[in-house]
């Protein structure tokens, strides 16, 4: 099974096929809207993918931070 980064990279690899694809047409008002809908869905994947890292990042930090407990006894 594929992690949420890897769905990620997954999409934004796909939306940027389309995107060429697009560009590589003659350019009407649909596929200027359509360039700027996939632009959009590109910038909320990667904002994802950075949100899970920054998620990681604190909870390593917090993680080597922690003082430990003592024992009981």
């Amino acid at each position: 099974m594929s992690s949420p980064e890897q769905k990620n990279y997954a999409e934004i690899e796909r939306l940027e096929g389309l995107l060429g694809e697009l560009r590589a047409n003659a350019p009407t008002e649909q596929t200027t809207e359509a360039i700027r809908e996939i632009g959009l869905e590109i910038a909320v994947a990667i904002r994802e993918v950075g949100a899970m890292l920054i998620n990681v990042g604190w909870e390593q930090s917090y993680a080597a931070n922690r003082p430990t407990e003592p024992a009981d006894e």
